[in-house]
């Protein structure tokens, strides 16, 4: 049985690519990133139109993803968990291993959270790298990103993203008193909501990067606080303050923000190894359409 993405193929007049162009040698292999970098790839759905492409896609998927995707009844949305999946396969399968690896030979596990994790093969003397990788996505945009030595969560919203209920109302559901204060003082109604979008994906990133989700550690349980706000505190740093115990200042997680494609709001959180302390994230993005093109926006 096929889906949507697959079954139009072959009665289609494919002005866009021939299938035969898609290769995992289009692009050569790239470094593993350094212990101080960490590099963030994305794609625009909309930007992915070719069905001999999503067709290609499909294909690189294991037998329990291709049941996953069949499932989904919505178009986009199905569209949207294919790119994510292949986003993640494509982007580790360009890193230079001990060999060269195919997007479709790798394998995946969840820990007891949820979070993906990879499977690495045992070749004998050969040591996997200790590389980790985060995902996340809106319905248009899906990003994955990837570090070395460091756990690292990511997440990105739409910027023009509307609530339904007022957003200190939402805040003082989600997030910790001290923020909503910070919030509260912010008079510019537009400008809050960007503030509170901007908060939001910090948390998540934070909440993803300990691989716990959001059950094991809710919003509402700590609070990020940068250093501009503390004096005791470089300018540049930023802290964890669980709630249970307001005393201990959790320091070792770094964070960054960006805007990609001009419309959504992006945020890192990885752990700081012995390299990376007091030193800022090192960022490397880059837009892509797997297997087809890719360039450097930041980096």
């Amino acid at each position: 049985m096929l889906s949507y993405i697959c079954k139009r193929v072959l009665n289609m007049n494919l002005h866009c690519f021939d299938q035969r162009m898609y290769s995992t040698s289009t692009f050569s292999p790239l470094k593993l990133p350094s212990r101080m970098e960490t590099h963030l790839w994305y794609v625009l759905p909309k930007e992915v139109k070719s069905h001999s492409l999503l067709n290609q896609y499909v294909d690189l998927l294991s037998p329990l993803e291709k049941d996953h995707i069949l499932s989904i009844h919505h178009d986009e949305l199905r569209k949207s968990a294919l790119l994510a999946r292949v986003l993640v396969r494509t982007t580790i399968a360009r890193y230079q291993l001990h060999s060269q690896v195919s997007p479709r030979s790798l394998e995946f596990k969840k820990n007891a959270h949820g979070k993906p994790e990879i499977v690495w093969q045992n070749n004998g003397d050969w040591h996997p790298p200790s590389l980790h990788f985060n995902l996340s996505h809106t319905s248009s945009l899906i990003a994955c990103g990837v570090s070395v030595d460091s756990p690292i969560g990511i997440d990105v919203e739409e910027k023009q993203r509307r609530l339904k209920n007022n957003i200190l109302s939402f805040a003082k559901r989600y997030f910790s008193c001290e923020e909503v204060d910070v919030l509260n003082a912010i008079s510019d109604p537009e400008v809050q909501r960007q503030e509170f979008f901007k908060l939001w994906t910090l948390k998540e990133a934070y909440v993803k990067a300990l691989g716990r989700g959001f059950s094991g550690a809710p919003f509402n349980t700590f609070t990020i606080r940068f250093g501009a706000s503390n004096p005791s505190l470089e300018d540049s740093a930023t802290v964890i303050v669980p709630l249970e115990n307001p005393t201990t200042l959790t320091t070792n997680w770094q964070f960054a923000q960006v805007e990609l494609a001009g419309s959504h709001y992006g945020a890192i959180c990885r752990e700081i190894n012995e390299l990376s302390r007091g030193a800022p994230i090192e960022l490397i993005v880059r837009k892509t359409i797997p297997l087809v093109k890719e360039h450097c926006v930041m980096g």
